[in-house]
């Protein structure tokens, strides 16, 4: 037992004041494992969240001259008033970088949700809540998208992580960066 707790003293010595490369990999990896797998899971329980999500994609984006085109009109069409859309959460859309709480609570049309189509993380607000043969179904829509898209339809409420709570503008970009330079 001695011997053991010299070897681990030992290997944390190397890894805390080492001054090696090997050592430098060795301290990323395991830092990387132990904030993946120890400290963010701990955050999220201790704040009851399901999950803290960076925006990757500008499909919530309200940007002046196409917005009109591609929300208000399809509010309009499918009868929202403006009343409707304003007592929204994020009645002003989500920026890239921005990052997002997800937590769970009853959805609502109008609530913002994080889901996964394949491997692909989906925040969108949903625009249709239905029931078919008993069970709950949404479709959702990207406030910067002209209509939901075919995976958006008849979502079971199953798939969905959560809702978006607290948003952090730019904290994300670190995350965007590794998504679009790495891959993941």
């Amino acid at each position: 037992m001695v011997k053991a707790l010299r070897k681990v003293r030992k290997f944390f010595k190397w890894l805390w004041h080492g001054k090696s490369i090997s050592s430098y990999i060795a301290f990323i990896v395991v830092a990387y494992f132990l904030l993946k797998f120890v400290a963010f899971p701990l955050f999220l329980l201790t704040f009851g969240l399901n999950d803290v999500v960076a925006v990757l994609s500008g499909s919530m984006i309200h940007n002046a001259g196409t917005i009109e085109l591609t929300f208000n009109e399809w509010l309009e069409f499918y009868d929202f008033n403006e009343s409707d859309y304003h007592s929204w959460p994020f009645s002003n859309g989500l920026n890239i970088g921005d990052v997002i709480t997800v937590h769970s609570g009853e959805l609502n049309v109008g609530d913002v949700v994080v889901y996964y189509y394949g491997k692909n993380m989906i925040i969108h607000r949903v625009v249709n809540k239905t029931v078919i043969d008993g069970e709950s179904y949404l479709t959702t829509k990207g406030d910067a998208n002209p209509k939901s898209l075919a995976f958006e339809v008849n979502i079971p409420v199953e798939r969905i992580v959560g809702k978006a709570g607290l948003s952090v503008p730019l904290l994300g970009w670190p995350r965007v960066l590794m998504y679009y330079l790495i891959g993941f």
